[in-house]
């Protein structure tokens, strides 16, 4: 998820006022001072399963990020974050996307009045996000879990004002050896008339370049620039094309390391008339090698469920689904 830098609005003391009053914890931004509470938090809450946890960033992202406290215990945590801005031309009908993420420790997932302290925080702080954004389409507030987060899921699934949004599946493909030969471009052929294109950094025209094929792809949750800048900031990124011979992008993906130990793949697109020519198994194969290569453990991705073509592609070069992921939105 991208930061968005937009300080906020909401003073310290209103955050606390937003509780009830007879809680026994405080709400907050999150401080320098908070980094070992954090680790803790994350080890209590991914333990023994997979959970959709957001990192917290850079300090100009902290605005962004409360957390719940009894005494010097961290006990919940939420981040508020733009997902999607939709271009002013876009069809009206697709809608700006934020997304929240809301944990607590396992212990407090049954504890509503936490939940909802929380839940309201963030909400609030999405509703002044929003009133940045272009006016010119409408915003879905947005959250996403994985099946082994059954219960904060039911939380917010059992609201009226929240419905499905999709379901998308994590793909994991490990690697048996910690690195393998050093190759080049010419190791994975191409069709004839396409080449290969690499970058490691984008200048403006080369990222405006992207969106627009971003755009034509996904017109409905397009990356837009703010998300794009941010990803391409991440350790290792990197963006494999295949292109025409016209030197058009004909297929795409990035990459990047998660935690120095696994490969993030993203953005994996090809355009439609240029489909069903190996391109995107050609990108796949060449950006695991160079996973593997950086000493990653394993690459994973994100697929929607019913993209069985592309499930096809994944499964072919070794991806299995390790799990599954649940998106909801409400009208904000």
């Amino acid at each position: 998820m991208q930061s968005h830098s937009t300080n906020s609005d909401i003073p310290e003391e209103d955050l606390i006022s937003m509780q009830p009053t007879t809680a026994a914890y405080s709400i907050r931004h999150f401080r320098e001072s908070d980094f070992p509470a954090l680790g803790a938090f994350y080890n209590q809450t991914a333990e023994g399963r997979r959970v959709t946890f957001w990192w917290v960033g850079e300090q100009e992202n902290w605005p962004n990020v409360y957390c719940a406290f009894e005494g010097d215990k961290m006990i919940a945590k939420g981040q508020v974050d733009v997902f999607s801005v939709m271009p002013a031309a876009a069809d009206p009908s697709n809608k700006h996307r934020i997304f929240f993420n809301l944990k607590t420790l396992p212990e407090r997932e049954n504890d509503p009045e936490l939940m909802n302290a929380m839940y309201e925080t963030l909400k609030a702080r999405a509703l002044e996000i929003r009133s940045n954004l272009p006016d010119t389409h409408g915003t879905l507030l947005c959250f996403g879990n994985y099946v082994e987060e059954a219960t904060n899921t039911e939380f917010f699934a059992s609201r009226p004002e929240f419905s499905p949004l999709k379901r998308q599946y994590r793909m994991c493909r490990e690697f048996a050896d910690a690195s393998s030969p050093n190759a080049s471009a010419e190791t994975f052929p191409l069709p004839e008339g396409y080449a290969w294109r690499e970058f490691d950094s984008l200048n403006n025209e080369q990222a405006d370049e992207y969106l627009a094929l971003d755009m034509e792809i996904w017109p409905v949750t397009p990356i837009g620039a703010e998300r794009l800048a941010e990803i391409v900031s991440r350790p290792a990124w990197r963006m494999l094309q295949v292109c025409d011979a016209d030197g058009n992008p004909a297929a795409s993906l990035m990459y990047w390391v998660s935690d120095g130990e696994t490969g993030e793949i993203e953005e994996v697109l090809t355009r439609a008339n240029h489909r069903r020519r190996g391109l995107a198994s050609a990108l796949l194969n060449r950006a695991l090698h160079e996973i593997r290569n950086l000493g990653c453990d394993d690459a994973e991705l994100d697929v929607e469920v019913r993209n069985e073509d592309a499930l096809k592609v994944y499964r072919a070069v070794g991806f299995e689904v390790v799990t599954e992921e649940h998106r909801y939105a409400e009208e904000l």
